[in-house]
């Protein structure tokens, strides 16, 4: 039966029946018959077949995070006997694209190094990914804390800083940026993954500005280089911008008041809690997103 849930289980990853059967080293007839037998042995149907994809029933939706759960199980009980203790196996992580490139990506060498026999399937995804249906292990996401439920685990990893920032150029062109009057006024680019009315933290306490402008962008890095060019204020992500202020092609204004910090969730399947190359993963990006 296990070799049959290890066949649903990359079914259900895949998508796509050639696929997995690629992947196991199976002829697609013989990854079909797995499912049959194991839908024959549950008494219960666990994926709907169309013409061009396959589905996951409500039934296969329940048994899929149980089948990754019983097999990690069986993957940690070999890890923990057999030669060469270790992590082992292939992890799917998904993450947001600018930040996985810019934060992720970087650690992953040391990851890999720390865990020789790990395998890292690392996606760029940019919506809420639904771990279950897309087949992801763990997923990273900066912003705020995603809703809890009852069959995933959030677990906060770190967090970084946002800096209000202009080039040279637009300063000279529009003025100084030091007060909230100032902000208010300036033209912004704007991020539309966050808020339109930009909160800080002062002397004085609290402040909030609504901020406007003509350009509006979903992209991170696309707002790093509009405002590289001229075109207005930004607020943006530190890691964004560091090496940018360093090398004075941009400037922090404002620097009287701080915008609140942005916290990084990982997410993953509850059954999977302790399996050892997830909690491997989470370690090591705890550590590294922590530190900053």
């Amino acid at each position: 039966m296990l070799r049959r849930m290890a066949t649903f289980v990359k079914i259900a990853e895949s998508g796509n029946i050639s696929r997995a059967a690629r992947s196991l080293g199976l002829s697609v007839p013989m990854a079909s018959r797995h499912l049959v037998w194991l839908e024959k042995e549950l008494g219960a149907t666990l994926m709907r077949r169309t013409t061009h994809h396959l589905e996951l029933t409500d039934a296969g939706r329940e048994f899929l995070p149980r089948a990754r759960a019983l097999l990690s199980g069986l993957e940690e009980a070999r890890e923990a006997v057999g030669p060469g203790r270790g992590v082992v196996g292939r992890l799917v992580l998904a993450v947001q694209p600018a930040f996985g490139l810019e934060r992720i990506v970087p650690q992953v060498p040391s990851l890999l190094e720390k865990h020789p026999r790990l395998c890292l399937d690392l996606r760029f995804e940019d919506h809420a990914v639904d771990l279950i249906a897309e087949g992801v292990d763990v997923a990273i996401r900066a912003g705020p804390r995603p809703q809890d439920s009852s069959s995933v685990v959030i677990r906060r990893l770190g967090s970084y800083e946002l800096v209000v920032v202009a080039a040279p150029s637009f300063l000279a062109k529009f003025g100084p940026v030091e007060t909230a009057a100032d902000l208010a006024r300036a033209p912004c680019v704007i991020l539309d993954t966050g808020p339109r009315e930009w909160s800080f933290e002062t002397s004085k306490g609290p402040m909030s500005v609504v901020v406007r402008g003509r350009i509006h962008t979903n992209d991170v890095l696309a707002t790093r280089q509009l405002v590289l060019a001229g075109l207005g204020v930004a607020w943006l992500p530190s890691w964004v911008a560091a090496d940018d202020l360093r090398r004075r092609r941009l400037k922090r204004i404002l620097g009287g008041a701080v915008p609140p910090s942005v916290d990084v969730f990982a997410l993953f399947h509850k059954e999977s809690r302790g399996a050892g190359k997830v909690r491997a993963v989470l370690d090591h990006f705890s550590q590294a997103l922590g530190a900053k």
